[in-house]
């Protein structure tokens, strides 16, 4: 017994100072196939880039908010290399500690506006936000152009611990429909999707990790009606208290794209 307590004590007395490092110091971990592979801690960000205090209007909290951050492009830069906007890039994944997921193309990162932030200027340690009151920490990206919303899909993901740049169809095969045209009903209902849903949703155990999978081991529209799903999406909150959010800004073409989506996906 006197020797399993003097193994847990040693083990607690390493492993202690360990996490309070990863608490102080959080490491970001970088991917890209097939060459990156690597982790920054804050300390290693703050020798490379200068950070800067940011004032922005936070929408996930609702009001005013300062912080301590890098530009997401010059992260970018670093962890990836100048040309991470390559052709054979299609988008970026942004991965926090609760498994939830954010895919945003390209286009919007390389913009000016976005922060990777790592401190909350306003309060001792962060303030908590959203519906489960989570810590943002350690890492939140955010957004100071007032038209750089969700909406506009630009992600706005807390937690952060990875960040991999990716080409879509190769990351998640199952979620990319096979067999139609850009222009079709069924892609453009996959573009609805991948902005809107995929941030907590799977299909075929590919995708967010929040809510259900919508394709595995059934698919719903197996078992829920066109107008069912349709009137769901729109407004998951006339049924029941959920952390699904109210869809109201789409119209009934693309929740019908929606739908043809997975029924498309149901069958490939």
């Amino acid at each position: 017994m006197q020797q399993i307590l003097t193994r847990l004590c040693l083990t607690l007395c390493v492993w202690a100072p360990l996490a309070a490092l990863a608490q102080t110091d959080p490491a970001l971990r970088f991917m890209a196939v097939p060459a990156v592979d690597r982790s920054y801690t804050l300390s290693q960000f703050k020798e490379a880039l200068p950070a800067e205090t940011i004032h922005l209007f936070d929408t996930q909290h609702g009001k005013e908010k300062n912080y301590r951050g890098f530009p997401l492009a010059a992260v970018l830069n670093l962890a990836f290399g100048p040309d991470w906007q390559h052709e054979n890039y299609t988008e970026m994944i942004f991965t926090a500690l609760d498994g939830y997921a954010a895919v945003s193309t390209l286009d919007k990162l390389g913009q000016s506006g976005g922060y990777l932030v790592f401190e909350d200027l306003d309060v001792t340690g962060w303030e908590l936000i959203g519906s489960k009151q989570a810590n943002p920490g350690p890492y939140y990206l955010v957004w100071s152009q007032p038209q750089q919303t969700t909406q506009n899909q630009y992600p706005w993901p807390w937690g952060i611990t990875r960040i991999e740049l990716v080409r879509f169809q190769d990351r998640y095969p199952r979620v990319y429909p096979l067999g139609v045209e850009d222009s079709s009903d069924v892609f453009q209902g996959f573009l609805t999707f991948k902005r809107r849903c995929m941030r907590c949703h799977a299909l075929d155990q590919q995708g967010g990790k929040i809510g259900p999978d919508l394709d595995a081991p059934q698919s719903v529209t197996e078992y829920r009606s066109p107008a069912m799903l349709k009137a769901y999406i729109r407004q998951p909150s006339a049924f029941r208290y959920t952390q699904m959010p109210d869809h109201t800004d789409l119209s009934e073409k693309q929740l019908d794209q929606i739908v043809d989506y997975l029924r498309h996906q149901a069958k490939q």
